[in-house]
């Protein structure tokens, strides 16, 4: 049996663009992508904290150095520039065999899309310690 897990996310991203006349997809800078393991073309939960909102599409690379994140496409209807959205990816993972080695990998970001901090799941209040005793790692 198969089951599905959070393999990775980048949180509370800002969205600056959102370009309803795009074929579609989520467009993230490339080294979110990275940090977060997240191939070009691969699927992605977007999660609008905003509004409520979810929606399925694929990443599609951003330009090197560039902070923006970009809904195309009919998600643009769901996801407007300013609001605050989760970037999720999922893997299905053999229940036996590789259940134990499942760690989500977290990108947090600031409010300017700028990489704060890589991490694992944390559940609630302890965020915020975990946040506190980081200082600044990238």
């Amino acid at each position: 049996m198969y089951r599905k897990f959070l393999r990775s996310k980048i949180h509370r991203a800002t969205v600056t663009q959102a370009d309803v006349d795009y074929e579609g997809s989520l467009t993230i800078p490339p080294n979110l992508l990275q940090a977060a393991d997240i191939r070009p073309y691969e699927a992605v939960h977007v999660w609008n904290v905003t509004r409520g909102t979810r929606v399925e599409t694929y990443a599609i690379t951003g330009v090197e150095g560039s902070t923006d994140i970009c809904a195309n496409g009919a998600a643009a209807h769901l996801i407007q520039p300013g609001d605050i959205i989760i970037i999720a990816t999922f893997a299905f993972v053999a229940e036996a065999e590789e259940m134990p080695a499942v760690e989500p990998r977290v990108v947090f970001v600031d409010a300017g899309n700028k990489m704060v901090q890589l991490d694992t799941e944390v559940a609630g209040p302890l965020r915020r310690a975990a946040i506190e005793r980081a200082a600044d790692c990238c």
